[in-house]
């Protein structure tokens, strides 16, 4: 199949526009080459999750928003096999004060439309990533098999340090042996320069806070990273940037690639 632009967009159901509370509920797609509309659309009968989270809400209201919605999309569905040039997803998305909301417009590329929207749905109303193993869970893998195959795995244990009544952080490779020695898996992976720079910051002050205490040196700490690619140029650019000043604070930063580094790091603590 051809690969084509899509465009898609989350189906909401609010039913109090005064909180502007919202559970996810489907997924509309609309492939513009085949001019297809797909979506997706948690039953019915599926309301446990919807009822628990509007506590008040009667099951019959979502039961009766659900088949409203559907009929709306398969009558729109049936529309566009008959007839061309409309721009229906367009009007279907737009914002209205109704019980039901779509988000704003997404677009991406798809070579299967139908399964495409079937990997939307499950990350968007079944949550599928809660199940997938995160960024730095990855790192933090394969920091552990390093030191597993450098035999030192034994003298690093995830640990807190800090007080309770000051100030404490918890990390997944301490070594006390001589020293306390910390290393951190941290992932720069991001979407967005605002979302990666926030994520540097806010560990850069929790080693700032701890080293306020005196519980460790920030040059004690390691970030083993995942920086961006060279080729997302504003990425690459934020990157460097909240590397500079993490290492201006004079905390050690190898990449995850760079082996050597982080074994040499840590095993000047372990032994």
């Amino acid at each position: 199949m051809n690969r084509q632009v899509c465009k898609y967009s989350i189906i909401r159901f609010q039913p109090y526009p005064e909180t502007e509370e919202f559970a996810n509920i489907g997924i509309v797609l609309y492939a513009t080459a085949s001019k297809r509309l797909e979506f997706r659309l948690l039953d019915g009968k599926q309301h446990a999750r919807i009822t628990h989270f509007f506590d008040d809400l009667c099951k019959d209201t979502f039961v009766r928003t659900s088949k409203i919605i559907r009929a709306e999309l398969e009558r729109i569905q049936c529309y566009l096999e008959i007839t061309s040039g409309l721009d229906l997803y367009s009007e279907l998305i737009r914002q209205r004060q109704d019980i039901i909301r779509f988000s704003e417009n997404r677009v991406l590329f798809s070579n299967d439309p139908a399964a495409t929207i079937d990997n939307l749905f499950e990350h968007y109303v079944h949550r599928s990533f809660l199940h997938e193993p995160t960024y730095e869970e990855k790192l933090k893998k394969q920091v552990r098999e390093l030191l597993n195959r450098f035999g030192i795995g034994d003298q690093y244990k995830e640990d807190t340090l800090g007080k309770p009544e000051q100030y404490e952080v918890r990390f997944p490779f301490v070594c006390k042996t001589n020293k306390h020695t910390v290393i951190k898996p941290i992932h720069f992976k991001h979407d967005k320069p605002s979302q990666l720079i926030d994520h540097g910051i806010t560990w850069l002050g929790k080693v700032r806070q701890l080293q306020q205490h005196g519980f460790i040196a920030p040059n004690e700490i390691l970030f083993a990273y995942d920086a961006p690619e060279d080729s997302q140029t504003h990425l690459a650019a934020a990157f460097q940037g909240i590397k500079q000043q993490i290492e201006r604070e004079g905390i050690v930063m190898a990449n995850i690639a760079c082996q050597h580094e982080i074994i040499k790091f840590a095993s000047v603590a372990a032994h």
